[in-house]
């Protein structure tokens, strides 16, 4: 991680409304993004449907496809327009999460930039879901150091109130079907538990993962 990264939690005055702006525009491309992964997921669903005859499935496969190499170079368009640093990461939290207690570490291994660029997504639309739905008093982010890489820690004290499973079917949760989706592409694996302790993810990442 660069030298000027040491210092993440510390924004000038004068970054502040640069800043906002530039979360906006990536806010309305993560929403386009999102979206097209809804869309990915719609079409898995129906090519998983008995009724269809062969050439019906292979039709919708090959559409499948192409959604995934428009996504693909959707999100690259966007890293060229915008990148988020861990700067940007600790502060949108504090901002999302400003009235609960934070304990936040981003000195993890540095990613190669797209998983870095993809992470940055993930970590915020954690955020956005523990403001949203977890009625948390308290968010936090470790990270453990492994013989194959490091595993990724976060996750709140709230209510328990992310389901994957029901996501995967429910039409309203473009955001958690967009996090599942991009922490199937940067992570050799990763666990979310969810229950009356709060919400935790356990993310894994390879040391071809890091640079």
């Amino acid at each position: 991680m660069p030298k000027d990264e040491a210092n993440y939690e510390k924004l000038t005055a004068s970054q502040v409304q640069p800043f906002d702006r530039l979360s906006l525009a990536r806010r309305l491309h993560e929403t386009l993004a999102q979206n097209l992964a809804v869309i990915g997921y719609d079409l898995d669903a129906l090519i998983g449907d008995e009724t269809l005859n062969p050439s019906q499935r292979a039709d919708l496969r090959s559409i499948r496809l192409q959604v995934m190499e428009v996504t693909k170079s959707f999100r690259d368009e966007i890293y060229r327009v915008r990148t988020l640093t861990r700067s940007d990461v600790a502060s949108e939290i504090k901002s999302i999460l400003s009235d609960i207690a934070l304990d936040i570490d981003l000195t993890y291994p540095a990613l190669s930039e797209e998983s870095e660029n993809l992470l940055n997504e993930v970590i915020i639309e954690i955020a956005r879901n523990t403001r949203k739905h977890s009625l948390a008093n308290s968010f936090y982010i470790k990270f453990d150091l492994t013989d194959s890489g490091f595993l990724l820690l976060l996750g709140d004290d709230g209510s328990g109130a992310i389901n994957f499973k029901k996501s995967a079917t429910d039409n309203v949760s473009f955001g958690l079907r967009g996090l599942d989706e991009l922490l199937k592409v940067i992570a050799s694996d990763y666990q979310c538990i969810s229950d009356k302790s709060g919400t935790h993810f356990r993310i894994a990442f390879s040391l071809q993962s890091a640079q």
